[in-house]
């Protein structure tokens, strides 16, 4: 048993794989209060696992405090935490500096590589949407990084006066008020990037992982495969690389 645990900017995802199949996805926001102690009461019903493939991408802060529960626990356990390279699994990096690539983005590429073949726009819909190409051959053709739908959302109520920080709203669609606005308008600039590079790249077809895969996959004009376990398995392929 291995335990797979994803660290990004406002979530803590994590799920075991067991003979190499990654199982249940288990998410929290980890900004909440007492979330070590919380974190470390889900924890304590599993086995010692193998080991612990951890990507992150969040605050260093709280991957402190997740690497001491697990170690608080399973006094010894090995911890694999993959960096972004040149190439690996099949997969080329297109980065000049290859580290400086996310290790969510990479661990979703050498992901997609494995498990759908042919050529892939993978996005990844959390805290920041991003893009990246993958070629059918499995060279990165390079991405892009936006604003994610909740950043979008805050960054406007922040930066104006009147302008309310605002939940999902029903609907989509021009609004009759100024939340519904918001909420569509905001929901249509993620839609048009994506839309708007597929357009650019015809050839690739949709891959989406992230928080907000599926709300957006729902209003989409264009076909999207939704994996929202990608990061996770790309993760388990390193930890696996790792024991041979």
């Amino acid at each position: 048993m291995i335990l797979l645990v994803d660290l990004g900017n406002s979530r803590l995802k994590w799920a075991l794989a067991v003979d190499g199949k990654v199982g249940d996805l288990h998410a929290v926001d980890y900004r909440q209060a007492g979330f070590a102690a919380w974190l470390r009461r889900q924890w304590q019903t599993y086995a010692t696992p193998e080991c612990i493939g951890v990507a992150a991408v969040g605050a260093p802060a709280v991957l402190d405090d997740v690497l001491r529960v697990a170690q608080s626990l399973w006094p010894g356990v090995a911890i694999v935490k993959p960096l972004s390279t040149a190439s690996s699994a099949g997969v080329v990096n297109a980065y000049r500096f290859p580290d400086k690539l996310g290790i969510d983005r990479w661990l979703a590429l050498l992901a997609a590589r494995r498990d759908y073949p042919g050529q892939w726009c993978i996005v990844d819909c959390g805290t920041a949407i991003t893009l990246d190409l993958l070629s059918e051959d499995g060279r990165h053709q390079g991405g892009l990084i936006a604003p994610g739908v909740s950043l979008m959302k805050g960054m406007l109520a922040s930066g104006t006066e009147v302008l309310p920080l605002v939940e999902r709203q029903a609907d989509f669609g021009l609004g009759m008020t100024t939340e519904a606005a918001i909420d569509s308008g905001v929901l249509s600039a993620a839609i048009g990037l994506i839309e708007a590079t597929l357009i650019r790249h015809p050839h690739y077809r949709l891959l989406m992982c992230g928080g907000d895969a599926e709300l957006l996959q729902g209003l989409l004009t264009v076909e999207a495969v939704v994996d929202v376990k990608l990061v996770l398995k790309g993760l388990l392929i390193c930890c696996e690389a790792g024991r041979r």
